[in-house]
C-alpha cells in the first residue's frame, strides 16, 4: 500500500481524540499523531513549525494554561476538521484546525483561531444567541 493510503473512519477519529484529549496535558502524547517531517501552521500569525521535534518544543514551552473544548471532527479519507475551543488562560478563542494524514500520521496541520465578539444589535432581528461550547 502507498503513503497515500485513505485513513479509515474510525481509526482517524479515534487518533483525533486522544490527540485532543492530551493537548495542553501531555504534549509527548500529544505529539504521537505528527510526522517526523510534519508541518504546522499558523496562518493568522504568519508562521509555520517544521517537524514534530519543533512542534513538541513548541507546544512544551507554551507560557499559558490550555484547556480544550471539542466541538466535532468531520472529514474523509487523509483530510479532517476538528472544530474546538480553546481556552488560554481561562479566555476562549474558536478554532478550526485542518489535518491531512499519511500513513496515519499528521502531515500537515493548519489551526485557524478567532476570539469571541459581542454581535452588533443591527443584525439581531435576524439572529438566535448561540451556547458558547
Amino acid at each position: 500500500m502507498t503513503a497515500e493510503r485513505e485513513m479509515d473512519e474510525q481509526v482517524a477519529k479515534a487518533l483525533i481524540a486522544k490527540h485532543f484529549a492530551n493537548a495542553g496535558k501531555d504534549e509527548i502524547a500529544v505529539a504521537e499523531i505528527y510526522a517526523e517531517d510534519a508541518v504546522l501552521e499558523f496562518p493568522q500569525g504568519r508562521e509555520r513549525i517544521r517537524g514534530k521535534a519543533n512542534i513538541l518544543a513548541f507546544r512544551s514551552a507554551y507560557p499559558a494554561s490550555l484547556e480544550f473544548e471539542m466541538r466535532r471532527t468531520i472529514g474523509s479519507g487523509n483530510l479532517w476538521v476538528n472544530e474546538y475551543v480553546i481556552s488560554y488562560d481561562g479566555k476562549p478563542s474558536y478554532v478550526i484546525g485542518v489535518m491531512e494524514f499519511a500513513e496515519s500520521k499528521v502531515i500537515r496541520e493548519t489551526v485557524y483561531v478567532t476570539d469571541a465578539w459581542e454581535p452588533p444589535a443591527w443584525r439581531a432581528q435576524w439572529v438566535e444567541p448561540m451556547d458558547p461550547s
